[in-house]
């Protein structure tokens, strides 16, 4: 059993490690960190149009996008 639990984390292991993106390809993927956002509205559970500056508080904003595994 521990021979099958040992296994099983050097796969997990190695398969981590092998997951993380080059910094060429971080760098090629998205907008850089303080780029200007294009003009996005979407319509909020109220039906009332919300953009971007409609969002932002006195300290900005914060948006995230959160890609899941079923896309």
């Amino acid at each position: 059993m521990k021979l099958v639990r040992s296994l099983i984390t050097i796969a997990l292991i190695t398969l981590a490690h092998s997951a993380h993106a080059d910094s060429a390809y971080a760098e090629a993927w998205g907008p850089s960190i303080g780029t200007t956002a294009p003009l996005l509205a979407a319509n909020d559970q109220h039906g009332k149009p919300q953009t971007l500056d409609t969002l932002k508080g006195s300290k900005g904003l914060l948006f995230v996008f959160n890609r899941s595994v079923d896309w």
